[in-house]
């Protein structure tokens, strides 16, 4: 079975570092209680330099079905994404977003 993950791209706003950190240490708490393995990468390089990658991996479709349905379904998942968005002035850019199936090797 192939691995499925997805990946935010985000780029914090200058000066404004802390505030992205909080809201991924949030979201890390919500993703892992819904069942997805989390990392937060720092890209260094590449076309993504100065952007946090944040990646969310399941053991293959099924589970990010079953991933998706809880988060859909969670209140403070909904919540926390709703104050998200509606935010006048974002703590982070939403660079990238992706959804990737493990290749078989």
């Amino acid at each position: 079975m192939a691995t499925v993950s997805n990946i935010l791209f985000l780029k914090p706003q200058p000066g404004r570092l802390e505030a992205p950190m909080r809201d991924i240490a949030k979201a890390s708490n919500m993703i892992k209680r819904a069942g997805g393995k989390f990392r937060a990468y720092n890209d260094v390089s590449g076309p993504n330099a100065g952007t946090i990658a944040l990646v969310t991996e399941h053991s293959d479709g099924k589970d990010y079905g079953n991933y998706m349905t809880k988060l859909e379904t969670d209140k403070d998942w909904q919540s926390f994404i709703a104050e998200i968005n509606s935010a006048k002035s974002p703590n982070a850019e939403r660079v990238a977003t992706g959804l990737n199936v493990e290749v078989p090797s």
